[in-house]
């Protein structure tokens, strides 16, 4: 377990829910490139209604009901940090848990141009483990998952736990409790995996992080972005070509090989 040691009382209350500034403004370009003015203007007229009706907005949440069920659902999503007992400065740059789509992780994966028993799997920000298990469907030499929610990470241990008991594992899969800023990744090809985990800060000192261990140790690195608020800076990062980026996701190689 990566060591958290400051103190939960010094970050309380200081969890940014929202886009940054920069992110925001990227997410309206996004919207009007690939939805067309009329289509952008109706979205956010409906996003104006909302806030002046002060009506939450919905959440999309699209999952197998037979991998997504209760244990996976975002009940949790305006969760306290003493509920979801968050030991990390870094805490003002995640956002809100959202399960993973599956149906999004199935077609990404798939069309991934490599032997998938050749690479490890990595999710930073895992929550629940979702993503974790649907990976178990995948012949990755090995699955590893990072939270920095310890609830979320104890939650993830507990569903891994069921899914082996009622599934043949094809890989050794475990989720561990500490920040993604911390993470030394291995030195073997990877598949990195982001949800919309975290931005700012902690999105600089992960992108960092990964290109010293792709100068320590050139290899084929892949990183599956969803909701990619800040997939402009791998595009920015001479470590990585980016294969592709649209509103959904965007797909990012390592350029030594």
């Amino acid at each position: 377990m990566l060591e958290l040691t400051e103190n939960l009382s010094a970050i309380k209350g200081k969890v940014n829910r929202t886009p940054t500034f920069s992110n925001r403004m990227h997410q309206i370009m996004r919207t009007f490139q690939f939805k067309g003015a009329k289509e952008s203007l109706s979205h956010y007229g409906r996003r104006a209604l909302h806030v002046m009706l002060r009506k939450p907005e919905e959440e999309p949440i699209a999952c197998d009901a037979t991998v997504c069920d209760q244990r996976f659902a975002a009940e949790s999503y305006d969760a306290s940090l003493d509920d979801l007992a968050i030991q990390s400065p870094n805490a003002k740059w995640g956002l809100p848990y959202v399960p993973t789509q599956q149906d999004f992780f199935d077609k990404v994966v798939r069309s991934l141009p490599v032997r998938l028993e050749d690479y490890s799997f990595i999710d930073l920000g895992a929550g629940k483990g979702l993503a974790l298990l649907l990976a178990a469907n995948y012949p990755f030499s090995s699955i590893t998952g990072v939270e920095y929610a310890k609830t979320f990470a104890d939650l993830a241990a507990d569903n891994i736990r069921a899914h082996q008991q009622e599934n043949r594992m094809r890989s050794p899969i475990h989720c561990m409790w500490g920040d993604a800023a911390d993470f030394q990744f291995p030195h073997e090809p990877t598949v990195l995996y982001l949800f919309n985990p975290f931005q700012g800060k902690v999105m600089d000192q992960v992108i960092a992080n990964l290109e010293n261990s792709l100068r320590t140790a050139p290899r084929d690195l892949w990183v599956i972005y969803g909701i990619p608020w800040e997939g402009r800076k791998f595009r920015r990062s001479s470590m990585f070509d980016t294969i592709e980026w649209n509103s959904d996701f965007s797909l990012h190689r390592s350029v030594r090989r």
